[in-house]
């Protein structure tokens, strides 16, 4: 498996795009993740088009006006894996 360092990095460097990754264990819609996160809902909608257009996470209920749920990508799911992975190597160096 080969590290993708610019995922990586786009995911640590925002620590809202990574507490919303944190929280996506299933389904959830905006509400939902700003009440887990403790951010508002602009930030959460900021950071989820951020992340769907990174393609790390997805809409499930792209039709629906209210109540849409996103979900990690396998590639969110894979980026999130790796940048929690090096995350924790880092702070072991230190």
């Amino acid at each position: 498996m080969s590290t993708d360092y610019k995922a990586i990095s786009f995911i640590l460097r925002g620590k809202r795009r990574k507490s919303i990754m944190l929280s996506l264990d299933k389904p959830k819609t905006p509400k939902q993740l700003a009440s887990e996160c403790k951010i508002s809902i602009s930030n959460v909608s900021n950071a989820l088009a951020e992340l769907i257009e990174a393609g790390f996470v997805k809409c499930k209920t792209p039709d629906a006006h209210m109540y849409k749920y996103f979900e990690l990508t396998q590639k969110g799911k894979k980026a999130l894996k790796q940048s929690l992975a090096e995350e924790t190597n880092s702070q072991r160096i230190k």
